[in-house]
């Protein structure tokens, strides 16, 4: 009956070490040692999806694409790597209490926006003001 008990108890322990080993091969991140973290936003390929992934490997139309955080609406911002449609409403709301975005920086003074995350967007997004034609 003990020899069971210790038949079991190593069974788990052996069924345990592999559910930590898939789960630490499933999160490594890439072989630069970038960690690559995939939010699930549905309409959008996985490149655009990753959080923290070198830029080079964002589809080319994305990398054209430079969007005024003063006057984007939520479809614009959600476009951006890394921002979903929760983080998107989060700067809209921020651009209406506080005014305009004197600074890209300003972003990271949204709450879910830290460091990490305005290092994968800082060259996507810009305040400039719009410079409409206006015939003259």
């Amino acid at each position: 009956m003990k020899h069971i008990k210790t038949v079991w108890l190593l069974l788990a322990i052996v069924c345990i070490f592999f559910a930590f080993c898939f789960g630490m091969s499933r999160g490594r991140g890439a072989p630069d040692g970038t960690q690559r973290i995939i939010t699930e936003k549905s309409g959008v390929s996985v490149p655009e999806r990753m959080i923290g992934v070198d830029p080079s490997v964002i589809p080319e139309r994305t990398l054209k694409t430079v969007i005024n955080i003063n006057t984007a609406t939520l479809d614009e911002l959600t476009s951006l790597p890394g921002i979903g449609e929760t983080l998107a409403q989060r700067i809209l709301d921020y651009r209406q209490k506080q005014g305009s975005f004197s600074c890209v920086e300003a972003l990271m003074n949204v709450e879910g926006i830290g460091e990490g995350r305005f290092e994968m967007i800082r060259n996507f997004v810009t305040v400039e003001e719009d410079h409409e034609d206006t015939g003259s």
